[in-house]
Formats: C-alpha cells, structure tokens, sequence
C-alpha cells in the first residue's frame, strides 16, 4: 500500500509541512512499513515559499535571500527558490506582502510593488531560465508599477519630471508618459508563469480597486482615486504596449499584478495549486498509490474554488483514487466537496473544545484522525476481499 498525503497549511496552527508529518506519525502506527510520500501543498499564495522548500520532493533547491524593498520603502528580506532544471519560484508576498506591515500603518495608496521587481531581477542574475510567480497576500495597488520600474521602466509625470522610485498607488493619476525601452531585455527570453486563483479584471465594480482595496487600507474615500488612477495606468499602458489587457480574467490580481505581468512579460496566468502541484511533479506519485490524503483547516463551499485540497483531490481522481480530506472544522456546504473528487471528510476533533485548545494540539489531533481514518480505510479494504459466511446471508 502506497498513501499520499498532501495537506495544505492549518493557518495560525500549524505549516503544510508540520501537518504532512503529523499525518504520518498517524499512519504508521497502523501500518509502521507502509510506503508514504509528504507533498506538503500551498494554493500559491502566501506561503508558498515555505511549503515548497520543506517539501522532500524539491530536496535539490536551493534558497537564497535578497534584500529587498518593502512594500513601504524600508528593506526586507526575501527568500525565493532556484530548482536544479533552471526555475526559480517566487513569492510576491515576501517582498510587498500585506503582512510585511502593521494593520495601523497600512494605507495602499503608498505601497509598491517595487521589491517583486527586485527580487525577480535578482533570479534572472542567479541564472533562472524559468519563473514561477506566487501571487497573493499583496499590500499593494499599484498594478505593478514599482515592479516595472525595478526592471528598467520609466515613467514621466505630468510636470515633465521623471518620476523617483519606488513609484505606488498614488502616482498612477499623474503619469504622462510610459517609457519601456530600457526594460530588461532578459524577460524577452524567459518563461514567466504566475499564479492566479482570482477571476477579476483590473477595472471596476469587481477589479482589484473595489474589491481588494479595503483590505489593504484604503478608505471609502480614496477608492475612487485609486480606481480613477488606475484607469488612467490602464490607458497610458494600452498606448504603450498595444495590449489592452485590463478587462480580462486575472489582471485585477494582486493589486493589478496580474495585468502587469501581462503587459511587461507576456506572461502566464495560471490556477495556483496547479502550478504547484506540477513543480511537486505530483502525478509521478499518483500512478500508483492506494489512497490520497489531504486537507486544510476549513473545509466549506470555498475549498471548491483554487484550493489545494480539491485540486489535489481532481488530479486523483484522473488516477481512480480515493481522497479523504482532513479538517480543523467543517460546515453543512461543505457537502458540495463531494461532487468535486473529495470521497470523505473527517474534522480532526474528537469532542466539543475551544477552538484554541484545537489549534494548540492541531498536530496530535491530525495524528489520532490519519489513524482513525486508516483503521477504517483497511476495514473497508478487508470487507470487499473476505467471503462473507453463509450463516450471516439474510434469507430471502
């Protein structure tokens, strides 16, 4: 018997990789010589750095650090991945995350996306031939205008100045000109792929301004600046580029990141857990396994929607896999995972408690359930192979 187990973080509990290990511990008590492959898994997001360095499956990569700009000017360090093959693995939320600061001191009008640019410059130097970018967890709103400026972009204002760097949201309405020409010429020549679990375009009622805007500290008042700002970006950047990409799926994400990887690197926009799941190299563990499990702290409608345990769940099911999911908590929609390749669902606690003492014991509560849901899958297993006696047959 060979098991998968492939769980995303339990957020404020415990990381992907802490859940993966734990699951095991589970297991073999059961089955102490039993095959297990740990895919701790991210949805591409936040994250996704630490998921994928402490997978057992990218052993040979390599993480480097560089300094960086944070999405407020002051530096922070950063991390990202360069794989053996030439790919290197990005995380916008180590460079210009929403976490990076204080909930008082936010205000996205003033945050830029300047250290992303940084940082992929930084791969590029190191030798990466591929780039994988996990978008999410953005303070910004500036649609990429800081990151394109750390890549060679200018940018001239109204006034006839050249406008200093680290450019934010707030400069977006007073640009004149948009000036490409000194972009690096290496992103003609690499493949740029980034994550992207969001639907919305850049501009209106659902684009990055409206619907992403207040939770990273813009007021009912300045909403409608920035989406006037970003109008404009959009416009000046469609003249630039001959591109007009703000109305299609995914340019709104990450504080219009999305449209601006569009715009300076053609490039890919992609579902995150698919990414992930490709760079885990997944269906290699897949063709032949016995039973996946996976899980997250929430399962509910939502996990439906880019999610890493259903994703993994859909990629089973190519292979006819069972896939149970593990779960802090669960609710009455979460029935819907079903219908999306989740066979069974088990929440982790064994009586009612505080959701505090669940979060503080998330480990051992995900090892006594992988045992208990093990225990059940070999009962199950036994019940299709032993011949039931003729005394225990219902007479008809």
């Amino acid at each position: 018997m060979k098991i998968v187990i492939a769980l995303d973080s339990f957020k404020g509990s415990c990381s992907a990789h802490a859940a993966c290990a734990a699951v095991a511990r589970g297991i073999r008590r059961v089955c102490p010589d039993v095959e297990l492959v740990e895919l701790p898994l991210s949805d591409g997001g936040e994250g996704l750095i630490s998921a994928l360095s402490a997978s057992e499956q990218l052993l040979h990569a390599i993480r480097l650090s560089y300094t960086c700009t944070g999405p407020y000017g002051g530096a922070t360090e950063a991390s990202y991945l360069l794989l053996p093959d030439g790919r290197a693995v990005l995380e916008m939320a180590q460079s210009c995350g929403l976490e990076l600061t204080p909930l008082a001191r936010r205000d996205v009008r003033y945050a830029s996306s300047y250290g992303l640019g940084e940082l992929l410059k930084a791969a590029l130097d190191a030798g990466a031939c591929e780039i994988v970018i996990g978008l999410g967890g953005s303070a910004t709103n500036d649609g990429g205008l800081g990151f394109a400026q750390a890549l060679g972009a200018k940018f001239w204002l109204q006034d006839g100045s050249l406008l200093s760097s680290p450019g934010c949201a707030d400069d977006l309405a007073r640009l004149a000109r948009v000036d490409i020409s000194e972009l690096d010429t290496r992103l003609q020549n690499v493949r740029i792929t980034a994550s992207c679990d969001v639907t919305n375009p850049l501009l209106g009622e659902r684009g990055a301004t409206w619907v992403y805007g207040p939770q990273k500290g813009a007021t009912k008042t300045t909403l409608a600046e920035l989406e006037e700002g970003m109008a404009h970006y959009a416009r000046l950047m469609t003249q630039a580029t001959g591109k007009n990409v703000a109305p299609l799926a995914g340019a709104g994400a990450a504080g219009g990141m999305g449209a601006a990887l569009l715009w300076y690197c053609e490039a890919t926009l992609s579902p995150g857990i698919e990414l992930v799941m490709d760079l885990l190299d997944t269906r290699k563990h897949l063709q032949d396994a016995t039973l996946v499990l996976v899980g997250e702290g929430q399962m509910d409608s939502q996990s439906a929607w880019g999610k890493a345990p259903v994703g993994m769940a859909i990629r089973a099911a190519e292979y006819q896999l069972p896939v149970i999911a593990l779960c802090g908590g669960r609710d009455d929609s979460s029935r819907l995972l079903y219908e999306h390749a989740i066979t069974a669902m088990w929440s982790l606690c064994p009586r009612p408690m505080p959701l505090e003492e669940a979060m503080s014991n998330s480990e051992s509560l995900l090892a006594d359930t992988a045992e208990n849901t093990l225990r059940t899958f070999i009962a199950g297993m036994l019940s299709r192979t032993l011949p039931i006696s003729s005394n225990n047959r219902q007479s008809g």
